[in-house]
């Protein structure tokens, strides 16, 4: 988990938002079955919301507003990870493929390539 956490401060999302940890937790599942990507609503938002004790809607918004920031605070880095260039900011499944992506290929997380 540290290394999804790194990560994710990388593109400014920390404990002051609420999506971090339901971020943090999506990730996880994705990296332990990456087929939950394909029903993300049930799969993720439902199962998050679950494990929370929150709605899946809730979870959804709030993992809609910590890609936003991820976007708005280094979306060149974001391109850089996705592998292609990202005209906007990523939908959930796209930005939680992504970063599960990353994390499963490296096992170092982003600081060498932080950006200012």
């Amino acid at each position: 988990m540290t290394t999804i956490q790194d990560t994710l401060r990388l593109f400014g999302i920390t404990h002051c938002y609420k999506g971090y940890n339901h971020m943090v937790y999506a990730i996880q599942l994705v990296i332990e079955d990456e087929s939950r990507l394909e029903a993300v609503t049930k799969e993720l938002y439902m199962e998050t919301a679950e494990h929370f004790g929150c709605k899946w809607y809730s979870v959804e918004r709030n993992l809609r507003t910590v890609i936003d920031r991820a976007w708005k605070v280094n979306s060149p880095l974001l391109c850089e990870i996705a592998g292609y260039n990202l005209d906007h900011s990523p939908t959930v499944s796209e930005f939680i493929e992504i970063m599960a992506t990353h994390i499963m290929r490296s096992s170092e997380p982003l600081a060498a390539q932080r950006t200012p």
